[in-house]
């Protein structure tokens, strides 16, 4: 069974942000069926010393856009 959409995007916002950060705020937005996506991968746009700005996505199959997520991350261990 294939991870939701949801959990792909979480996944890829807490890779994105390390090991030393706890979410403090995620956004999801759905753009396709709610499909799960085939692949997903997160960045830093930005990092503070105590804050990670992560953002994320998730493709479907085809190349379409299935869901997109941003988040805020304290770092634990400043």
């Amino acid at each position: 069974m294939t991870q939701s959409l949801t959990v792909q995007l979480e996944e890829a916002l807490r890779q994105a942000a390390g090991a030393d950060a706890a979410p403090v705020s995620v956004t999801i937005d759905y753009a396709g069926r709610g499909q799960a996506g085939e692949s997903a991968r997160g960045w830093v746009e930005r990092a503070t010393r105590s804050l990670v700005f992560a953002q994320a996505e998730a493709r479907a199959a085809d190349g379409s856009l299935a869901g997109a997520a941003s988040a805020v991350f304290r770092r634990v261990n400043v």
